[in-house]
């Protein structure tokens, strides 16, 4: 019985269910990307499966000891978020995030940070315009705000500056995900729920890994508003609405991004 197993065989046993499960989902993950390809499945149906296996992937991964699984899984969500059609570059996109949560369930040994951060950086970006003029960057820009609105139009013009953007919606789960892959630059909202843009931003400076991130806080105050006084040495302002365009220009000159 599971009660008289020892931790060590305890966790042992819970990580052969983990690899079991993941290997089901897996397949019902390439099933449903054969069927598209086939044209025995839907498109829309399909991404319905894709998401809903992601988001367990993503919950389960760092549960039982799969961290990179995790991350491979939300960059998955981050990829789905808005996709109505799986055309040929949508499909071989999806295969290589499945491919990578293949490869992630069947390792030994999870990656150390310096491997999880290529494995990420590799991973595909869907941009939601044509890329003609543009000419896209390897930084990567993490958004941490709880707003939907928010995330949909900021992300948006940030890709339309040629960044990957990674955007996040509990500031709670940010830490983790930038202490595992530090962003190259991180914007977080000055008001959310539970921790605010200012504390996760006073948090992330003082650990050693994101200490030298560059970070920004995203308002809507005006720039004498007391508030604002409390804010970090170094740490830039980004205002929404007309502002945010001269704001964020300003920033990436001042970090070199662009």
């Amino acid at each position: 019985m599971a009660s008289n197993l020892s931790p060590d065989d305890l966790e042992d046993r819970l990580r052969v269910e983990f690899m079991d499960d993941a290997r089901d989902r897996l397949e019902v993950m390439n099933a449903a990307l054969e069927g598209v390809a086939k044209g025995t499945r839907e498109e829309t149906a399909v991404i319905g499966v894709l998401r809903l296996e992601a988001h367990n992937f993503k919950g389960m991964g760092t549960s039982f000891g799969y961290p990179t699984v995790s991350l491979v899984a939300h960059r998955l969500e981050d990829y789905l978020s808005g996709l109505k059609r799986l055309e040929a570059r949508e499909l071989n996109d999806a295969q290589i995030f499945v491919d990578r949560i293949a490869e992630l369930v069947d390792r030994a040994e999870q990656p150390q940070v310096a491997e999880t951060n290529r494995i990420i950086r590799a991973l595909p970006v869907r941009y939601q315009f044509e890329i003609t003029d543009i000419q896209i960057s390897n930084v990567e820009i993490m958004l941490v705000t709880p707003s939907k609105v928010v995330a949909k139009k900021l992300g948006s013009e940030l890709a339309a500056c040629g960044f990957r953007t990674v955007t996040v919606s509990d500031p709670i789960e940010s830490i983790s995900l930038a202490v595992r892959v530090p962003p190259d630059m991180l914007i977080a909202s000055m008001v959310m729920d539970g921790l605010s843009g200012l504390d996760l931003i006073r948090g992330l400076r003082a650990m050693s890994v994101t200490h030298n991130v560059p970070m920004a806080l995203l308002t809507s105050m005006s720039l004498d508003n007391p508030a604002l006084k409390e804010i970090p040495h170094g740490v830039s302002v980004i205002r929404v609405g007309e502002h945010f365009g001269d704001d964020f220009a300003a920033v990436v000159a001042k970090h070199n991004l662009g």
